[in-house]
């Protein structure tokens, strides 16, 4: 009993492993291309923005934490300057 106990028990590690260590586990994904974000706040519109992190560069040279950050801060500085791409500068 206790050599079917480990048999199972080395099947089911193997299960977990082998697709972290398989030909494709350590290729990249490909990335969709992303588009710029389009801020088309008013300025009667209140904005709220999420915490969540997904960095954007200015032409400034400033990374801002997402995209409505960034669409916000266009609008704070009257838009002297615009997206760059995607990710910290």
């Amino acid at each position: 009993m206790s050599f079917f106990s480990l048999l199972i028990k080395s099947i089911f590690i193997t299960a977990l492993v082998f697709p972290l260590y398989s030909e494709t586990g350590f290729s990249r994904s490909k990335r969709r291309q992303r588009k710029e974000p389009v801020c088309d706040f008013s300025k009667k519109d209140i904005y709220t923005c999420t915490r969540e992190y997904d960095p954007v560069c200015a032409t400034n040279g400033q990374s801002y934490s997402n995209p409505c950050v960034f669409c916000i801060k266009v609008m704070e500085h009257g838009g002297t300057f615009s997206f760059k791409h995607y990710g910290r500068c």
